[in-house]
């Protein structure tokens, strides 16, 4: 099989050949492409031209066939250079092979809609934006070589509002995840407005120090577990990006990295992706994650606003309908005037995993900067059954575990004894 590219990415090129699923991968500029799709020009000029372009590949290493194009060849092409009236034309001068069009984040979430429509109809594969080029490569060979997709041991958290708990209670569910089942985990804040270091004091590194060995891949997996806060025995934490301005300074490939390095240092990850996913931060960790938990609260704004989120991004953008997601409700108040976690499972069409009761001494702890949850059965009750499912999702065990090593904590990990937020903690048994 051979790729034929019309893209202005060069890595993308390497990327392609790098992983090994063609024969030859060449570049197409875009006015070769537009001499291609030129309808006075018979068949047996296009095909020369296409041997053309197979001479220009890079590689050197890569022969250039002198056989015209087979069934079996891929075409990969970007909308940044081809748009949709070229795109069909390439397909009704090329029915026999594949086509896979590269789809970029524009302002009208209709349009992306719209043209991935247009190409299921047209039997056109896409891949959506955000993608790293190694990314795309890998996406272009699950769909021309019906690659399996591989557990990545990712969970992404996103809140339909700000100011959910979507951080705090994502601690809470680190520590409980590793003292049920001794797996190491760490989390990542992911935000890009808000570094999530509210009520801890935290002493570790901040996303955006670290923001240029990601983007230049120099960060190694053995350093990253050095740079993040220790909170509790087999959990670290890495607080997120304390400059607004920088929020869409960050890119795909750094996020990427990150991720990569941190699959590579702990056997559970989990990512606070804040409430705002149009950006890199928030996109690849969309991207990477097995299971997405929907931070959603009783709150009609809420609702609201987490259709709207459907609607304009993560339907058209992310494909979310076809992701695996849980609701996680947070700060619930159990009262008959307001609706319960059921109703709002059922009117929201998802699952949900858990309800994580609403605690009064929340602001006060966070003021203390010991940490902010609440020391009640229910809320511990609650943390137990959300890191069970997860862990049976994983198909990891339970260990047993004493109430001394699940709230053994010292005074460098995230402030004094005092002022500890693991006094909240009981025996795993009761949990």
């Amino acid at each position: 099989m051979n790729a034929y590219v019309v893209s202005g990415d060069r890595r993308l090129l390497e990327a392609l050949r790098i992983s090994g699923d063609y024969e030859s991968v060449s570049s197409v500029s875009k006015d070769m492409a537009a001499v291609l799709l030129m309808g006075e020009r018979t068949e047996s000029k296009r095909d020369s031209l296409l041997k053309t372009a197979r001479t220009l590949v890079s590689n050197p290493s890569v022969p250039a066939p002198e056989t015209s194009l087979s069934p079996g060849d891929v075409w990969i092409v970007s909308d940044v250079l081809l748009d949709m009236h070229e795109l069909f034309t390439l397909r009704s001068l090329y029915p026999a092979n594949r086509i896979i069009y590269l789809l970029s984040n524009g302002t009208d979430p209709l349009t992306l809609k719209t043209t991935q429509s247009l190409c299921a109809a047209q039997g056109i594969n896409y891949v959506l934006p955000y993608h790293t080029p190694e990314q795309v490569a890998d996406e272009a060979g699950k769909i021309c070589l019906i690659k399996a997709r591989t557990v990545s041991k990712v969970i992404t958290a996103i809140g339909a509002l700000p100011q959910l708990g979507v951080t705090s209670s994502l601690l809470s569910i680190g520590v409980t995840l590793a003292a049920l089942s001794g797996v190491k985990v760490g989390i990542f804040g992911l935000n890009g407005w808000n570094p999530g270091d509210s009520g801890l004091i935290y002493s570790a590194k901040y996303m955006d120090e670290l923001w240029g060995s990601l983007q230049g891949k120099q960060l190694q997996a053995a350093e990253l577990q050095s740079k993040m806060q220790l909170l509790a025995p087999n959990v670290y934490y890495l607080a997120g990006s304390r400059d607004l301005k920088k929020l869409y300074y960050y890119q795909t490939d750094g996020v990427s990295w990150l991720i990569e390095k941190a699959r590579e240092c702990f056997d559970l990850v989990l990512l606070d992706a804040g409430s705002y996913p149009d950006h890199a931060l928030a996109a690849q960790s969309i991207h990477a994650s097995d299971l997405l938990l929907v931070y959603m609260s009783q709150s009609q704004q809420a609702k609201a606003q987490w259709r709207r989120m459907c609607e304009h991004i993560l339907h058209p953008v992310f494909q979310w309908e076809q992701r695996q997601s849980m609701l996680l409700f947070n700060k619930m108040i159990r009262s008959p005037d307001i609706e319960n976690e059921k109703q709002l499972s059922r009117q929201l069409e998802m699952p949900y995993v858990g309800s994580l009761p609403y605690d009064p001494s929340f602001y006060r702890k966070e003021a203390e900067v010991g940490w902010c949850h609440p020391h009640n059965h229910d809320y511990n009750k609650e943390l137990g059954k959300i890191a069970k499912a997860m862990l049976h999702y994983y198909d990891l065990p339970l260990v047993h575990t004493s109430a001394v090593e699940t709230t053994k904590h010292t005074d460098s990990a995230a402030g004094s004894s005092k002022g500890s937020w693991f006094r909240w903690m009981k025996p795993v048994k009761e949990a």
